[in-house]
């Protein structure tokens, strides 16, 4: 890398360094006063969680650029907050004092670090922490830069000034700017209808004219003529300037919209520079050797886009190293270097889209075994496994619990990392396509849209309202058949192309079971969709056409509404709904479409869950969050009370801790496995221990997961407990 390359290379990290650092202490005294208000120990556990989530995260930023002393005060507070939610230190008015003494002096040691006057790393030093190891400061002090010449002055003097604005505030502002659609549209409107009116008159004015010349001069001369001659004349001047008015607003609002678009683009690299740590923490815990290479840094992409697809690809990044690259000695077998090479490749791609390719030099997809573990979770028959065709096997690997591995760790095994990757990059609009050859390696391609603004679809209505469908998710619109209209509702399914292909009226599935029935009759423009291998047929009332729309997102409480994405606002300035398809292709697997219309379909029995943990904060805090997903549950506070009460009830799984009084994990472990009503039982240990032994022995014991505290996150926890029933 070149001097100039490596000045710029500090330059944007610590610029990135400096934006993140101030969102995690907003985010840090934001808990802080979440904790003065906490009432009980739930509410305190849960801002406990979210600061040990907030520092751990900035820990690992301070440490990429050596800036120890930030690093060292995030390790403090994440220590402290560990022994409070273990309830080893009790929370009470002294240990928020030295909670809030820590963040305080953190605050303090970040804005001194990042002062001007602060020593910055040398370019390669920045270079190393760029690609993921970690430098020292040199022990002697560098020598006094020499005075700036008159050249770098001028250019100093003529560089572009810029003024730090938050991302949020960028986004704030788009919203307000999108907000402009619905004048703008309704501009439009109105100026079309004003051209109407101007016509109509006009037309009018030439009728009185005819009718008064029909009716000879005395008949012209009670016409009003120079009275309808002015209110022509008005009506295609308020024509003439409404339209003005709206290509004014029209010019503007997309001048603004562009200028506000470039404002929030963002190389590819900042994105990027995420990755040299993890992929170096994962390599040295699988004990492998990882070579990390990256192109298509300076590719300009959305702010927004690029936070949404960097969970998806730290999972493809994982999934990569986990599941592809092999063993050292598995490596020598086959002939291949020892060091294992994963890679990002971005690029731009057609239709104001970009492509990322995550690959890597491993042993491919081994087709068997997936073949094997979708036959044995029942997801196909052995038949159907034996008949499936390569390019479909691959696609099976999106299928949520679907794993190869046999055991569930904290880096996989759950079946739920390429699944995430497909649903999130849906989510964004963008098409998820995977390529493997046996021996060679895999690449896992994503496309995704350059920026947030439009989504395309298909329209469609269903009755009074307005539904959009992913473009890539449409394989076809077609006529269905009167004749084939009867059957297509009596047995829920269409032959088409050879097959039995399932279909639903899309307002039966949407919770209007009227709407359907109402529409049985006049039933014809029917959709094919499909989700990776899945597709079926819905019926519509009308297919509008293809359109570009402007997402707005969902906000609470609406963030997860069932069949729906987003909304979309339409070309007629209307709102329209944007469906998810993967919930469609779901519902119509359950056979909605097959209910009598006035038939309620009884609620799932709902899972029990057995908590077992000596905490009673960590009881709280996953009783709160498993109840609130759906789930009955019970907690104790060690293994006795816990096996008392397996005696005595029912449950679907149990969550345990490991370090308890009385009977550990392990041990109610151990028990359970070996009680033949009971060995079925799933069980999740959740625990403080880090050791490896301690794993080892869980899984060994029989456990079906495996959870580290020190790596708690709520969405996990429930992933795992829904990945095991």
């Amino acid at each position: 890398m070149t001097r100039k390359a490596q000045d710029e290379l500090r330059t944007r990290l610590l610029v990135i360094f400096q934006e993140e650092a101030a969102d995690h202490l907003r985010g840090i005294a934001r808990e802080m006063e979440e904790l003065a208000r906490a009432r009980d120990a739930a509410a305190a556990s849960v801002s406990f969680q979210s600061l040990f989530r907030i520092v751990h995260t900035f820990k690992g930023a301070a440490r990429s650029l050596s800036i120890h002393a930030v690093e060292q005060l995030c390790h403090e507070i994440e220590d402290l907050c560990g022994e409070l939610v273990e309830g080893h230190t009790a929370f009470d008015t002294t240990a928020h004092g030295n909670l809030r003494e820590l963040t305080q002096r953190l605050e303090t040691v970040t804005r001194n670090a990042l002062a001007p006057s602060t020593a910055q790393p040398a370019p390669e030093q920045v270079e190393r922490a760029a690609s993921g190891i970690a430098w020292e400061p040199p022990a002697a002090a560098m020598p006094a830069a020499a005075a700036p010449s008159a050249s770098a002055a001028a250019r100093k003097a003529a560089a572009p000034s810029f003024v730090r604005i938050e991302t949020g505030q960028i986004q704030r502002l788009g919203l307000m700017a999108e907000e402009l659609l619905g004048p703008r549209l309704a501009g439009q409107a109105r100026s079309e209808e004003a051209r109407r009116l101007a016509h109509h008159v006009a037309e009018f004015r030439r009728h009185l004219r005819g009718a008064g010349r029909a009716q000879g001069e005395a008949g012209a001369a009670e016409l009003p003529a120079d009275e309808f001659k002015a209110i022509d004349q008005s009506a295609r001047r308020l024509a003439t300037a409404l339209a003005e008015d709206s290509r004014s607003l029209r010019v503007t609002a997309d001048a603004l919209m562009m200028e506000l678009r470039r404002a929030r683009l963002m190389p590819a690299g900042d994105l990027l520079a995420v990755f040299p740590d993890m992929v170096a923490d994962l390599a040295r815990e699988m004990g492998k050797a990882i070579s990390w290479r990256t192109s298509g840094a300076d590719l300009l992409i959305d702010r927004e886009v690029a936070e949404r697809i960097k969970d998806p690809l730290i999972h493809a990044v994982r999934n990569a190293i986990d599941h592809g690259i092999e063993p050292a000695d598995a490596r020598a077998r086959a002939g291949k270097p020892a060091v294992g090479t994963v890679a990002i490749a971005m690029a731009p791609a057609d239709g104001g889209r970009v492509a990322i390719e995550v690959s890597d030099d491993g042993a491919g997809i081994d087709v068997a075994a997936v073949r094997a573990v979708a036959v044995r979770s029942r997801m196909l028959t052995a038949e159907e496994a034996r008949d499936l065709p390569e390019i479909d096997v691959l696609d099976l690997v999106f299928q949520s619990n679907l794993s190869t591995r046999g055991v569930i760790t904290a880096v996989s095994g759950r079946g739920l990392g390429l699944a995430i990757v497909r649903e999130r990059v849906e989510r964004l609009g963008g098409s998820v396509r995977l390529h493997s050859t046996p021996g060679i390696g895999t690449v896992l391609r994503l496309e995704v849209p350059a920026a947030l603004a439009n989504f395309r679809g298909i329209a469609v209505k269903v009755g009074d309202a307005d539904v959009i469908l992913s473009r890539d998710a449409v394989e076809r619109t077609f006529l269905l058949p009167a004749a084939a209209r009867v059957e297509a509702f009596e047995r829920g399914v269409v032959q088409f192309e050879g097959g039995a292909v399932p279909f639903a009226h899309l307002s039966r599935l949407l919770g209007d079971p009227r709407g359907a029935r109402r529409e049985a009759a006049s039933l014809g423009s029917a959709l094919v969709i499909r989700h990776g291998l899945r597709r079926c047929i819905v019926a519509v009332d009308e297919i509008v056409g293809e359109c570009e729309v402007m997402v707005k997102e969902l906000r609470p409480p609406l963030l997860r509404v069932r069949h729906v994405m987003a909304a979309g606002m339409l070309g007629s300035g209307r709102l329209g709904l944007i469906l998810r398809t993967a919930d469609l292709l779901d519902a119509i697997a359950l056979g909605p479409s097959r209910l009598p219309v006035d038939q309620p379909s009884r609620p799932a029995r709902k899972h029990r869950l057995l908590i077992v943990d000596d905490s009673l904060t960590t009881r709280a805090m996953e009783t709160g969050l498993l109840q609130a997903a759906g789930y009955e549950v019970e907690a104790v506070a060690d293994g006795m009370e816990a096996w008392s009460a397996l005696q005595l009830r029912s449950f679907d799984a149990v969550i345990s801790d490991v370090d308890m009084p009385h009977m550990n994990g392990f041990e109610l472990t151990e028990r359970i496995r070996a009680d033949p009503r009971l060995k079925q039982l799933p069980i999740v240990l959740v625990t403080a221990l880090e050791e490896r032994k301690d794993h080892d022995l869980g899984l060994k014991l029989g456990a079906n997961a495996y959870m580290m505290k020190s790596a708690f996150d709520q969405s996990m926890l429930i992933d795992l407990v829904r990945s095991v029933l």
